[in-house]
């Protein structure tokens, strides 16, 4: 055993340091030891070396021990940074604030139309000029924006705050936007600013993207908003670093020259590929890349640098230089790549990676992968440890790490079974091709569930004929921005056939998006999964070394596929008996997420188009929703109903339902352009229609009475539907935004039935003596209120009414998404920012909370059945 150690150490001695550190950060994350016991670690470590020095494996136990303290060691200085302290001044509530600092990156601009009342995202990208030109309409293609929204984003190093007693030093980093900005900001620009800044939102619900965690990696902990009436004085330029400034300069040339040498659509494919800027990419192709699984072609990493450096060292070759001058040559100009790309993490770490094949070769070292795969990793986890966290640090280093173990094995299994393929280069280029795809698919499908909940099996294909395509583009167009910053006309004498490539790209990847079953959405897997999956794995490739058969191995396979499938069955099996309903947090509006025990779902409302997007649908990818059984809005305010469309777009549904107002607004139109093309009916809900969904849920319509509210508009709150869910002794009252003019006929038409839980109406707004009557008869157990940061909601007499009642109060702003399950006796209600959890128990007052319903007396005689 000793001497399998020994050879191990010798072959590649810095994967195991590597993996030791890497456990010290992960205890230092989640278990934080207490500093004594990291002594005590220590202590033990240098005494084993000492005493066990001549024997190789109490010496490479002794200073493991020793990686795994500095691994936590490290972890406690950084999140010690003196930039950590800013936190305690931010608070979750936007503050006016006054600041002076530095802008320490490339600020970015990003441009959205208001279009004769409809915001339209940037108008360079294909789907901002279809918005477009579906507001300006058939006769008035030559209209003017109404409004033109300009925000400049960058990252401010502050200097000092101002307070009452005058301005006070000040560290730490904020993300600042301007809105509507006077004059365009630099890398390096002193300046005075006011506006208002907080703490960077937490995810309010689950699948929803880690933006605070993701910001806190690069310490940055704030966000400033500064809007067009506030200030923003530069005091001095040139305050950044000379380099960076001269680098950030080209590149704006560089972007300058693109955009005017191609359309819209190709310049911002090209800005992506070779510049990194991913916001310009046109959002279906950027959709088309990601369901192939080939999105990591257009993020510039470890592919975009081997390029680049395969493309330096051929020019310096003919250039004549001598080898190390080469090396030094190609060292030089990927680090200055890496500046010009915006010193992203996944360019960073390839860099890294780069730099130090580089040095081996330049010190005649023999080239060991793993090695260089560990070392790398050491230096990025010691430069940054909360990167070990970061979803690219971990797929950039997995991908690696399964072409290392995988790609040698099958590539030399698939290369004799393609000599048939002529051209035998091409046999060979399909063969390495092929294992290199399978070898990353193979390693990172679960870590991919994991992330972004889906599986690309179309990738195997997709890569094969897209990579030659982006390498072209990678290359060609390098080639052409290098002689552009000296030749400006080099750009447009190379367009034709950039622009041939970037028509074979598009059509290729358009081509394979549409395959059908190319890709699946998928729930989020459990961790026992992933543990078990790698698990087997590791015993696949490690079998040789321990001795194992293969016929051992599949057997472990079996057996491990056998409790897989056991386990998902009993867990379905347990799940089929609660009903779910999942109040999520979509800033001010709504969106109620309900799943039957048989696995339907239906979506009541959507929140905004933002939160559509970036909340609804994440949510419904992590559950594991792959098609909605029915749509209901409850009425037409675009926090409502805006949400629909990314929906729309992104799972087929079944039926939607409204309360039949027809408003005029762009959303409304989308939805309904949407769902015709997708053959979805609409149908129109009123007061005492009953909705039955898989056979085991019924939803009972409330209101508004038919013919709509009287003396109201038809597109008022008050005609908003009203719905109660049902199972067993537990009931679930969806209020929507209904107000003073609409609760009279609510109660009248209801009877005010006592309910378990209350979405409580309008965000929690002012509802005057109506709205304490109602609370009185409906008398929840729990309120959810579903508010976001504006409108100063919800209103201090409605939680005061609510209080009164006795109930339960909930808030999306403050408990994140609140989640509530019933099998009709019990009910649960837990909360995703708080991880509280609550049970209660209606065996007893099943028919206090759920008496006999009467009849109903508005809105029409009896009931009926719809769905």
């Amino acid at each position: 055993m000793e001497d399998l150690v020994a050879r191990h150490t010798m072959r590649a001695p810095l994967v195991s340091v590597a993996v030791a550190f890497l456990v010290g950060i992960l205890l230092g994350e989640y278990a934080a030891p207490h500093p004594g016991w990291l002594v005590v670690a220590g202590l033990v470590g240098v005494c084993a070396m000492l005493c066990g020095w001549r024997r190789a494996k109490a010496r490479m136990i002794a200073v493991l021990l020793l990686w795994v303290c500095l691994g936590v060691l490290r972890l406690v200085v950084w999140e010690g940074h003196p930039d950590a302290t800013l936190k305690a001044l931010l608070s979750e509530e936007p503050e006016p604030v006054q600041l002076h600092g530095v802008v320490v990156d490339d600020p970015v601009e990003r441009v959205e139309e208001r279009w004769f009342g409809r915001e339209v995202s940037n108008t360079s990208t294909l789907e901002g000029k279809r918005q477009k030109e579906e507001v300006q309409g058939k006769n008035q293609k030559d209209a003017k924006p109404e409004v033109r929204n300009v925000r400049q984003i960058c990252t401010l190093s502050l200097r000092q705050r101002r307070t009452g007693d005058g301005w006070q030093p000040l560290r730490g980093q904020v993300r600042m936007a301007i809105y509507q900005p006077r004059e365009p900001l630099r890398y390096g620009d002193e300046l005075l600013v006011e506006g208002e800044w907080s703490r960077v939102p937490a995810p309010g619900n689950p699948g929803q993207y880690d933006w605070r965690g993701a910001l806190a990696h690069r310490r940055i902990h704030g966000l400033l908003r500064v809007r067009a009436f506030d200030g923003v004085v530069v005091l001095r330029h040139g305050q950044g670093h000379p380099v960076l400034a001269a680098v950030f300069r080209l590149r704006r040339r560089w972007e300058r020259l693109i955009r005017d040498a191609f359309p819209p659509r190709e310049a911002g494919l090209l800005v992506s590929l070779l510049l990194g800027q991913r916001a310009a990419l046109d959002p279906q192709l950027r959709k088309s890349f990601v369901e192939t699984g080939t999105v990591h072609l257009l993020v510039i990493s470890g592919f975009h640098v081997g390029l680049i450096a395969l493309l330096l060292e051929l020019i310096f070759r003919l250039l004549g230089l001598p080898w190390r001058l080469r090396l030094v040559g190609s060292a030089i100009c990927l680090g200055g790549y890496c500046v010009l790309t915006g010193l992203h993490p996944p360019v960073a770490r390839a860099t890294l990676m780069a730099w130090i094949v580089l040095g081996a070769f330049a010190l005649d070292r023999v080239i060991s992968w793993p090695n260089i795969l560990a070392a790398a990793a050491l230096v990025i986890l010691w430069i940054n440890p909360a990167q070990l966290c970061d979803p690219g640090f971990q797929l950039s280093f997995g991908a690696v790490t399964s072409l290392l173990v995988f790609t040698p094995r099958w590539s030399a299994w698939l290369t004799p079974r393609s000599e048939w393929i002529r051209p035998l280069w091409l046999g060979r280029y399909v063969a390495v091709s092929l294992s290199v795809t399978s070898a990353i698919w193979v390693g990172l499908a679960p870590v991919l569930a994991w992330y972004f909940y889906l599986l690309a099996p179309i990738s195997l294909l997709a890569n094969l004929v897209i990579v030659p395509l982006i390498s072209g583009l990678v290359c060609l167009g390098t080639i052409v921005l290098m002689c552009g910053a000296f030749l400006e006309p080099a750009v447009q004498w190379g367009s034709s056939m950039l622009r041939a490539l970037i028509t074979g790209t598009v059509s290729c990847v358009s081509w394979l998006h549409a395959i059908p079953g190319g890709h699946w959405s998928v729930a989020r897997p459990a961790p026992f999964l992933l543990m078990g999956y790698y698990g087997l794995i590791g015993l696949s490739v490690l079998r040789r070394r321990l001795g194992w058969s293969q016929g051992r191995v599949l057997v472990c396979w079996a057996i491990g596929l056998a409790l897989c499938v056991w386990t998902l069955a009993i867990v379905h099996w347990r799940e089929s008996h609660w009903l779910r309903v999942d109040i999520l947090d979509v800033g001010h509006g709504d969106s109620i997420v309900v799943r039957t025990p048989s696995g339907h779902t239906v979506v009541v409302d959507a929140g905004t188009e933002e939160a559509g997007r970036f909340r609804v649908v994440p949510f419904l990818r992590a559950a594991g929703v792959t098609s909605i059984e029915a749509l209901i809005l409850t009425h037409t305010d675009h926090d409502h109903v805006g949400g629909a469309v990314p929906i729309l777009q992104a799972l087929p549904v079944r039926r939607l339902f409204t309360n039949g107002v027809r408003d005029d607004t762009m959303a409304s139109r989308r939805i309904r352009q949407l769902a015709t093309a997708r053959a979805i009916p609409e149908t129109v809900l009123t007061a005492g229609m009953t909705l039955r969904i898989g056979g085991d849920l019924t939803i009972e319509v409330l209101h508004p009475p038919r013919g709509l509210v009287p003396g109201v508009a038809p597109v008022s709150n008050d005609n908003s539907l009203v719905l109660r869910v049902t199972k067993g002794s537990v009931s679930i009252l969806l209020t929507g935004d209904i107000e003073e003019a609409g609760l009279p006929w609510l109660l009248n038409a209801d009877g005010g039935r006592r309910v378990s839980v209350l979405k409580v109406p309008h965000h929690g707004s002012r509802l005057g003596r109506i709205g304490e009557r109602f609370f009185s008869a409906v008398h929840p157990v729990l309120a959810v209120l579903s508010v976001g940061r504006q409108h100063r909601l919800p209103a201090p007499e409605t939680v005061q009414a609510l209080s009164r009642t006795g109930a339960i109060l909930y808030s999306t702003r403050q408990d994140g998404a609140v989640h509530v399950r019933t099998d009709g006796v019990r009910l649960e209600v837990r909360s995703f920012k708080t991880k509280e959890k609550q049970m209660f128990d209606f065996s007893v007052e099943s028919e206090i909370h759920n008496p006999p319903a009467p009849a109903i007396t508005k809105g029409g005689s009896g009931t009926s059945e719809v769905y």
